[in-house]
């Protein structure tokens, strides 16, 4: 018995009901600062890659760009390690080299995957921050590809998404809208298909189609196939109202990601959305200095009425005739003021810029000289104040990423067996990224700050330093800075090397107190052999 059809319909239409208030403001965000994607007018289409007829001013789109490269490249760079597998809890009470070695080796073997060209991660995270930085929402897929066996990322236009949050805020039902042919379908789903689509001779007509992917717990009247699985995933022929195939997921597929949202809201509000106000204006104001400047650089012309034969022609050694002799050709005066529009224009170019965060991504000197570290100290603090956007972009879309790559890499054998220490213990993901690590960074500045302060009085009462722990300084400060965990000591390790070099230390005393007792007694050996040859 096959999934009830009306129910699906009746939850899709809720769902874009749901999204309806936030559409007027996301198809002006594609048609001003990310016009290659999917119109939300137009869900169902191709990608449009003409320019809108509203675009006049390239600043939003290239604050996108920048925004986006600069969230790679301080969250996901793939020329360094931005994360591990750890392990949840205090992680001092495991320092077994076997649980070390195999934490280790799934933290490669994920990365491995990632490096796969097939498997297309870093093209799918960078349209994710297209994506989050105009419309404040994304969504990426994430599946196993039985023909390459690997796993696969892909990028979904998020006017063909549709969202519903579970009791905790965090997205568990999407349902895709999408055009295929009658041809892909059969491609996608076999011959064998439903009905009506049976009777469609044209096979290049197109057809619209419906994934839906919902909590099993959501019952629908009617039986869905794959039983057991968590997540149902039913497809759905919109233009035929029948249902394709029914399946289902043992973790969620989707990836949802958001910048900021209110209370309330399902869908998320970025950049764009703070300065769109400003980038119509500006887009406007750009527009109306373009046609000031045509007027100052081609003026209208004026006229004497019936003194010359029309048309009149202005293109380089052109003729024109004229009737009466005194009649004169003259340029209209232009009065407009280009510069003040030139610099409210400026205004507004750097107000979106800001918004985008330009100021921290380029991070200009401003006529002032810094070292390095001070360049690096400033970028850090720009990246803690952007920790609750960044934040939550790691919670909702890296998180679950990488935690489905595990659950899919080790569905498929590919994972080894973890050790016994581990049986019952849970993993998590560690971020080692110049973002989280400019989180973690105040930390040790707090700690190295209290030692600065404390070095004075060290000076006249070194006894002031038995209130510090030294190892646990060094301990924490490697922590913060993001050294790797398996090449920081345990303190079961760090004892017994003190304990060895102490060993080491008294068998040199010992040996330093023998060896003029030993000469001593030579020398007297040899005196008295002397005297006895006498």
């Amino acid at each position: 018995m096959p999934a009830n059809i009306d129910f699906l319909l009746e939850r899709y239409e809720k769902m874009k009901t749901l999204r309806s208030p936030f559409d007027r403001d996301l198809l002006d965000i594609r048609d001003l600062v990310r016009p290659i994607t999917v119109a939300f007018n137009n869900i169902t289409g191709q990608y449009n890659m003409t320019r809108p007829e509203t675009l006049y001013d390239g600043t939003a789109p290239q604050a996108l760009e920048d925004l986006a490269g600069a969230l790679s490249s301080y969250l996901t760079n793939p020329a360094e390690r931005w994360f591990e597998i750890q392990l949840e809890g205090d992680y001092a009470a495991t320092r077994d080299p076997d649980t070390l070695a195999w934490l280790e080796q799934v933290t490669e073997i994920i990365y491995n995957q990632y490096r796969n060209e097939n498997v297309n991660i870093n093209a799918t995270l960078h349209e994710c921050y297209l994506d989050i930085g105009g419309f404040g929402t994304t969504c990426a897929y994430q599946e196993w590809n039985q023909k390459l066996d690997c796993l696969s990322f892909s990028s979904k236009p998020l006017a063909q998404c549709f969202f519903m949050e579970d009791n905790t805020g965090r997205i568990d039902t999407v349902t895709r809208i999408m055009t295929w042919t009658v041809r892909q379908i059969k491609q996608e789903f076999g011959e064998v298909l439903p009905k009506k689509l049976m009777e469609i001779k044209d096979q290049d007509r197109p057809m619209e189609v419906l994934h839906f992917v919902f909590p099993r717990t959501d019952k629908i009247r009617g039986r869905v196939d794959g039983a057991n699985k968590p997540f149902a995933s039913v497809w759905v022929c919109l233009t035929t109202q029948e249902v394709l195939f029914e399946s289902g997921y043992d973790s969620f597929p989707y990836h949802v990601g958001r910048w900021t949202k209110l209370a309330g809201e399902i869908y998320g509000r970025g950049p764009a959305k703070k300065c769109l106000p400003d980038i119509k204006m500006l887009n406007q104001m750009e527009k109306t200095l373009l046609k000031a400047g045509q007027k100052q650089v081609d003026p209208p012309l004026v006229l004497r009425n019936e003194g010359f034969l029309l048309p009149i022609k202005t293109a380089p050694g052109s003729l024109i005739y004229k009737e009466d002799e005194e009649a004169q050709i003259t340029p209209l005066r232009f009065e407009g003021n280009l510069p003040w529009g030139e610099e409210k224009a400026n205004q507004k170019r750097a107000f979106i810029e800001k918004c985008f965060c330009a100021d921290w991504i380029r991070m200009e000197k401003e006529n002032v000289e810094m070292t390095a570290y001070e360049v690096q100290d400033r970028r850090d603090e720009k990246l803690r104040m952007l920790a609750p956007m960044l934040g939550r972009m790691v919670n909702e879309l890296h998180s679950p990423m990488i935690a489905r790559s595990y659950f899919l890499l080790n569905q498929h054998n590919k994972i080894p067996p973890s050790p016994q220490m581990l049986q019952g213990r849970k993993l998590r993901v560690g971020y080692l990224s110049p973002a989280s690590r400019a989180q973690t960074g105040a930390k040790a500045t707090l700690i190295s700050r209290h030692l600065q302060d404390l070095l004075p009085f060290a000076q006249t009462n070194p006894e002031i330093l038995d209130s510090i722990n030294i190892d646990g300084v060094a301990r924490e400060l490697a922590l913060a800075r993001g050294i790797p965990r398996s090449v920081i000591r345990s303190e079961e390790e760090v004892a017994q090397l003190r304990d060895s070099r102490k060993q080491m230390q008294q068998m040199q005393q010992v040996a330093g107190i023998a060896e003029p007792a030993s000469k001593a007694i030579k020398n007297l050996a040899d005196a008295q052999a002397q005297g006895g040859g006498m």
